[in-house]
Order: C-alpha cells, then sequence, then structure tokens
C-alpha cells in the first residue's frame, strides 16, 4: 500500500531540497545526510505517482492493439472500450469479472483487475470461394444475425436490454450496378429480453418487441467500395495498421491480418469537443449528448485491397452518451444525467444474388417466416446476459 499522494510526495521532495541547499553552507556532513534523504524522498515519489493505464489488450496473434472492444460488467452493462492503443477506459473494480466482446475476435473473460497486457484470439474463417456474379443477376441480398445490448444507469437504478435480430439488405454487387431500392438493414424478426433493477425492484421481461428502439437503423453497413490504404496494399508493407487523426481522435484504423481487413471509424472525430447533441431527441425532451461513437466492419481479405459489401463478414457499433432530457430523467428519478450505453453486432449469415425484379419484389414482402441462424463465428454470451435470457424464458407466459 502507497504511504504517500502524489502532491505530498512532491512538497516533502521540495522540503529536502530547499534544506539541503541552506544545511551544505554550513555542514558538509549534513548535507551528505540530508542528499541521502533526498535520494529517499525522490524514490517516495516516484512510487507514489499514479500509474498509467497498464491494462492493454491486443491481437493474439500479431500482437497488434485491438482498439473499441466493448467491456461488460459482471451484471452484463456496457462499462467501457478499449482504446486506439488498447489501452482500458477507467474500470472500476467491483465491474470485475468483466467481459470483453470485439467484432472479429473470440470473447474473453477477465476475473479480476490486474495491471498487464490480455491477449485476445481473432476468429478464423472459412475463406469462401470466389463467386462469379452473373450480369443479370447483380443484387447481392445478405442476411444478418444481429444482436443489441442498450443500458440505462442512474446512481441507483439500471435498465438492461439485450435484443436479437435476423435482418437483410439488397445492395448493388459493384459500384458499376445502378439500383435505386433502399440499401439499409431492414429487421424481419425480433427476440427481446430486459432486466429492470429500479425502485428496489428487480424484474426480467422477454418479448418479441424490444422496449426500446432499435438502432440498427442508423447503422452505417456501408453499401459502398472501401479502400485499404496502400501501405496495407504493397506487397511487404511497412505494417498491418493505418491510422488517421481527426480533430479529436483517431478518425479511421485500418487493419490487416491473414484473414481480415477491418475498419474502425470514430464518426465524432471532426466534432468539436467529440460530442454532438441531435436536436430530434431534444425536441422530443430526451436531449442527449453522445461523447463516443464508433463503427466497425469486417471483410474478407483479398489481394487488390479493394473491398466491396460481398467482401464483409460482420460489423458493429459503440456509443456512449449521457442523457441529459428532463422527460428521461424524471422517468429514472434521477437528478443526475443518465448514462446511456450500446453496442450492436452484426453477423453475415447468408449471401445470394438476384436480379433487380427478385430484389424489389422481395423487399416488399409483409410479415416473411424466417428463423433465426447463428453463426458459429458468434462468441457465446457473456454469463449475465445468458442468465437474464434464461430467467425470462422461464417466466410463465
Amino acid at each position: 500500500m502507497r504511504s504517500y499522494s502524489h502532491n505530498s510526495s512532491l512538497h516533502l521532495f521540495r522540503c529536502f531540497g530547499k534544506l539541503a541547499v541552506n544545511l551544505r553552507h554550513n555542514n558538509n556532513d549534513t548535507f551528505i545526510a540530508m542528499k541521502r534523504l533526498l535520494i529517499i524522498a525522490f524514490f517516495l515519489l516516484l512510487l507514489s505517482v499514479p500509474a498509467t493505464a497498464q491494462r492493454r489488450l491486443i491481437d493474439a496473434v500479431d500482437k497488434t492493439p485491438v482498439s473499441i472492444a466493448s467491456i461488460l460488467d459482471a451484471a452484463g452493462n456496457m462499462v467501457g472500450f478499449t482504446l486506439s492503443d488498447g489501452t482500458f477506459t477507467d474500470i472500476p473494480s467491483s465491474s470485475y469479472p468483466i467481459t470483453i466482446r470485439c467484432i472479429g475476435y473470440e470473447q474473453l473473460v477477465i476475473e479480476s483487475p490486474q495491471d498487464k497486457t490480455y491477449e485476445i484470439m481473432p476468429v478464423s474463417y472459412e475463406l469462401d470461394e470466389v463467386v462469379i456474379v452473373p450480369v443479370e443477376r447483380n443484387i447481392l441480398k445478405q442476411t444478418f444475425y444481429v444482436r443489441e445490448y442498450f443500458s440505462l444507469n442512474t446512481q441507483t437504478d439500471t435498465v438492461t436490454c439485450f435484443t436479437e435480430h435476423m435482418a437483410h439488405r439488397f445492395v448493388p454487387a459493384t459500384e458499376k450496378v445502378k439500383y435505386s431500392g433502399n440499401t439499409s438493414l431492414r429487421i424481419q424478426c425480433t427476440r427481446a429480453y430486459s432486466r429492470i433493477k429500479m425502485f428496489g425492484k428487480d424484474s426480467v421481461a422477454s418479448d418479441s418487441k424490444p422496449m426500446f428502439p432499435s438502432m440498427l437503423s442508423v447503422i452505417d453497413l456501408y453499401d459502398e467500395e472501401e479502400l485499404a490504404h496502400e501501405s496495407l496494399r504493397e506487397q511487404g508493407g511497412a505494417g498491418n495498421i493505418h491510422e488517421e487523426k481527426g480533430k479529436s481522435g483517431m478518425s479511421l484504423i485500418q487493419k490487416q491480418n491473414a484473414h481480415t481487413f477491418t475498419v474502425i471509424e470514430d464518426v465524432l472525430a471532426e466534432k468539436e469537443g467529440h460530442s454532438v447533441s441531435p436536436w430530434s431527441l431534444k425536441m422530443l425532451g430526451l436531449a442527449m449528448e453522445i461523447g463516443q461513437l464508433y463503427t466497425t466492419r469486417v471483410y474478407r481479405v483479398n489481394d487488390n485491397g479493394v473491398y466491396l459489401p460481398k467482401d464483409m463478414m460482420e460489423c458493429g457499433m459503440v456509443m456512449e452518451a449521457d442523457g441529459r432530457g428532463k422527460f428521461l430523467r424524471k422517468i429514472l428519478k434521477s437528478e443526475k444525467p443518465v448514462e446511456v450505453r450500446l453496442m450492436i453486432e452484426a453477423y453475415l449469415v447468408d449471401s445470394d444474388y438476384l436480379t433487380k425484379e427478385e430484389a424489389k419484389a422481395e423487399y416488399k414482402k409483409k410479415n416473411p417466416v424466417v428463423e433465426f441462424v447463428i453463426p458459429s463465428t458468434v462468441p457465446p454470451l457473456n454469463d449475465a446476459t445468458r442468465r437474464m435470457v434464461q430467467r425470462a424464458n422461464a417466466q410463465p407466459e
């Protein structure tokens, strides 16, 4: 246990320094003794300086930093994420054991806080054969399995939501194809679970509709061409990471290994103060200051460094915000802003090529019968979320 704070040790160090200077003129032996005390004080200062963040997450294969990995606490709530250099945001000891989830990686559970470097294993993908797209069937239909983790936290209460979706989208197979249809993800079916710990009560529920509107509609799956930086395209390039800085953060990170090409974007990197407050939410009394908003896309790696929607395998989004609206705080009886956190994971299930007419006709279908399909690359649920789902499903209808 450290006996001195940083400020007290610094003050002690300065006092010894002044005393030593005064004594040097009077007694050389005393000066030598004080010099020794100065050395001791200096070491005390080093011991008392607060350590910089030493909990760091790296790729278990290539040892590069793993950024924007979501951190869930023992109750299943998202409490932070890793920064661009792989270091953790500040996580209280009471949150442990924590679960780390990151698109393109297996799940990692950390039982207790330790200042060390943790390794997380990338998912091994089976690379599909190259598909030759027929000229007339140039609209790509992609089906995704999606998970949403959403939480609201006050000083005393918590609302935790976990939602599963099956969703699809229709996009041009290449940039040359003209398509006027909607290319956004459309939800086909949903399973929603929630746990409410408020006003001294603890209850769970399950439903086909989520408690809060899905944020899946705002996630940008990027239906255009993605170009890898030239340093990643060159044979024997200088490295497998390319970074671009914005006004208030790392705006873009491109990372490549033997199996995947990953793109991480900081949506707020060009915003002053690294935050934004949507005016539409203010109009509803749900004013919210979004302080963190990242998107991640994982593609199947290729040799030419040009990536299209057909190459995408997974994508995700992470958001942290302060709910400042009077309406939201009134519902939750909170005097302070409500912590709002969201994580979305979308995993490719199936791809098919259609004609433009087939795509438009299928998009117009209402209430299609869709079964949940969970790809083998999806990590298992963390323990807290799994218990919530089991508890909700066990309740009598």
